[in-house]
């Protein structure tokens, strides 16, 4: 199959399938199939003192986000916004609660579901999301990442392939 009509095809499906994705999401994390409860990597900063969720939304609404209604909830989100760039890729912006702001770059859902689900390529996209994000933030700290737990240690086989 031709990869363009792939993509396309993908592209449909989830036009479908996405309005009802965050039930199924929800419904697969009370059942236990799928577990999710941490935050993702890639701290920018903190948000400075008197901005709030609707300044960070529309900063990143106006560089071309919008909500990302498909992805994972993480433990205390206040905004879960996405840029998608070229169908295959897409950069994404939390803020939570304790105003910290996280983000990186990755697979979109819609493209590569299994890359996406297990964050294969993801980094921190610091060189688009750092400026974008900084007057927004306290400071702005280069992007720190805690080892993701789905990767594979450095010295592992698999690295040896």
């Amino acid at each position: 199959m031709p990869r363009a009509f792939a993509l396309r095809l993908k592209h449909w499906f989830w036009k479908l399938f996405g309005p009802f994705f965050p039930s199924f999401r929800d419904l697969w994390l009370w059942l236990g199939f799928i577990k999710h409860n941490e935050r993702q990597p890639y701290l920018f900063g903190r948000l400075k003192s008197g901005l709030g969720g609707h300044e960070v939304r529309q900063l990143l609404a106006a560089a071309g986000f919008s909500n990302d209604y498909i992805a994972w909830i993480d433990p205390d989100e206040v905004v879960n916004m996405r840029k998608v760039v070229n169908v295959e890729y897409q950069y994404h912006v939390r803020l939570f609660n304790d105003g910290e702001i996280k983000g990186h770059h990755e697979f979109a859902a819609e493209a590569h579901p299994f890359k996406h689900l297990y964050d294969v390529g993801m980094e921190s996209g610091e060189d688009y999301l750092k400026p974008l994000l900084a007057p927004l933030l306290e400071s702005a700290p280069l992007p720190l990442a805690r080892p993701n737990p789905k990767s594979p240690p450095p010295d592992s086989a698999a690295d040896l392939r």
